[in-house]
């Protein structure tokens, strides 16, 4: 399976929550990117590509909204899932603060 890299990814392995409806399902990242991961999760989650998810990385001290990007089923149940961030902002003290629309406006 291809897909084009616009950012390095580093491979981290953090927990996360993502809210989907009215559950919120664990997952685990793979790797990490400027403007993505890629998550891992066994429970159910109707999601679909382009779908807007609200996600906390604790580890990472962010939380906020991302939008899928791809999906895939793996081996044993495990589903992967590609997360496009749109709006982060950080917690715990980080003052980190992500939102694509002004991510893009400083690159032109």
């Amino acid at each position: 399976m291809s897909r084009n890299r616009q950012n390095y990814r580093k491979n981290l392995k953090v927990d996360g929550t993502m809210v989907v409806g009215s559950n919120e399902i664990t997952f685990f990242t793979k790797d990490v990117s400027l403007d993505g991961f890629h998550a891992c999760y066994t429970e159910a989650a109707s999601l679909e590509k382009g779908d807007i998810v609200y996600v906390r990385l604790p580890m990472l001290k962010m939380e906020g909204v991302v939008s899928t990007v791809w999906k895939d089923s793996g081996l044993n149940a495990v589903h992967h899932i590609g997360f496009k961030f749109l709006n982060m902002r950080g917690v715990g003290g980080s003052a980190h603060h992500y939102r694509e629309s002004e991510q893009r406006i400083s690159e032109i």
